[in-house]
């Protein structure tokens, strides 16, 4: 073959190949075609009202060989929405002539928020965004929940503020209650710390939760997400404190004493409660007088109850239980430190255990009084009606269920006192049990 009839040939090959597409870049005219989400739907769970929330990212698959041109992604709820997309740069409620490669992906982004709807129960707030290719659609659910919610801003409150249970209330950084001033958190109330946020006390707190309505106060963020919010911070000249039927929850601290020093002891009064998910401390106290019963203490990374400087601090059927399950604990289940003044600890028929071989440490200012309780330690601790090292026998302790086994020693070893029920609202019978569980048969 002569050169120019090679050049003709090679001319026309290449024509042919060029002309050609790769099979992933075909359109499918398919009506069966179909597209592939990394979710089956967006779900939010619980939200609150006038708040932003992080961006939801979804794959979208063409699982095909071939090519699809999608004709429109589509927010059903349009221009109204609570929702928004983002797909390929382009915004919402309708994205038109997107192609998708065989084989190839792309990303919708979804956000949510949404002003108060005036209703004091959750309600739901659904959409869906709609795929429409080939003459057919597919439909990718949004679901939330929503409920209406009080956004308190940074800085003190009103002198006579009171919480209750018609909105969640938000806390969006440090909330100050004034020296001299009460916030009441009435029953049923729950009450949301953002990030970095705190409830700090100079006046008076008040708590005033229900067998059947108890307070909740912890993060936006539910579940075990400790570290989320500073806690509840007392400072010198607080007074009057007083917290019943309390769920509090994914702090850095739980109760802590926020002053240098002070004249006079913080008075609080802690009464039904269960502290838990902590990064440093459920209690951590100084120049306080804490009286606490039916109280449980769990799930910190450091001691559950820290106490130093100066107070009193007495606890009657309380539980600390400190086993590992969820954090790795740098402390005990009890600790006294840095003593200045005088410092008594007094616990009586309660149960401290863990997985520690001493679950108390108490430097020796401490004057500590232990009676009729269960303590995982070996070292002496004054008190009468100790049973050391033994085990409470708790249900089922990997699942946070603290309540006694039918075999616990801790039944019927406690005395008639004036707690006469436990943390569920449970009555005493004339032999109470150790700790904030009565076993009920």
């Amino acid at each position: 073959m002569r050169g120019k009839e090679l050049i003709i040939v090679a001319i026309l090959i290449g024509s042919i190949i060029f002309s050609c597409k790769r099979k992933d870049e075909a359109f499918t005219s398919d009506p069966n075609a179909r597209l592939k989400f990394s979710v089956s739907e967006v779900d939010y769970d619980t939200l609150y009202s006038g708040l932003r929330y992080p961006t939801k990212r979804i794959k979208v698959y063409n699982t095909n060989s071939e090519a699809l041109a999608i004709d429109q992604i589509i927010l059903s709820g349009g221009v109204s929405s609570f929702y928004k997309i983002l797909v390929n740069g382009q915004a919402g409620p309708v994205i038109s002539g997107l192609e998708l490669l065989g084989g190839d992906s792309m990303l919708v982004f979804v956000d949510l928020s949404f002003p108060s709807q005036n209703n004091t129960n959750p309600y739901r707030i659904d959409d869906a965004i709609r795929f429409v290719f080939n003459g057919q659609q597919q439909i990718l659910p949004l679901k939330a929940v929503g409920e209406d919610a009080l956004l308190v801003q940074p800085g003190n409150l009103s002198c006579a503020e009171v919480w209750d249970d018609k909105k969640a209330v938000i806390l969006l950084g440090e909330t100050v209650v004034p020296s001299g001033c009460v916030l009441t958190i009435n029953k049923g109330a729950k009450v949301l710390a953002a990030a970095g946020a705190s409830l700090d006390i100079k006046g008076t707190l008040l708590v005033t939760g229900l067998k059947a309505e108890p307070v909740y106060i912890g993060s936006i963020a539910a579940g075990k997400n400790p570290g989320q919010w500073k806690g509840i911070r007392f400072y010198e000249g607080s007074s009057g404190n007083n917290l019943s039927w309390l769920y509090l929850a994914n702090a850095e601290t739980g109760l802590s004493f926020a002053s240098a020093s002070s004249a006079s002891l913080v008075d609080i009064e802690l009464n039904h409660a269960a502290l838990y998910d902590f990064t440093l401390h459920a209690i951590d106290l100084s120049y306080s007088a804490l009286n606490a019963s039916n109280c449980l203490f769990i799930a910190t990374a450091n001691s559950l109850t820290n106490f130093s400087k100066e107070g009193t601090y007495v606890f009657n059927h309380c539980t600390w239980e400190g086993n590992s399950y969820d954090y790795y604990r740098e402390g005990p289940c009890i600790k006294t430190s840095n003593i200045t003044g005088s410092l008594s600890l007094t616990v009586n028929q309660s149960i401290v255990w863990g997985d520690k071989t001493n679950e108390i440490e108490l430097v020796s200012a401490t004057a500590a009084s232990i009676d009729n309780s269960i303590l995982k330690t070996n070292v002496a601790i004054s008190g009468v009606g100790q049973l050391l090292n033994t085990d409470p026998r708790f249900v089922f302790i990997a699942n946070r269920d603290f309540k006694l086994q039918a075999s616990s020693p801790a039944i019927d070893k406690g005395s008639p006192s004036t707690v006469t029920d436990d943390l569920k609202g449970e009555t005493r019978d004339a032999l109470p049990d150790l700790g904030c569980y009565e076993f009920i048969p």
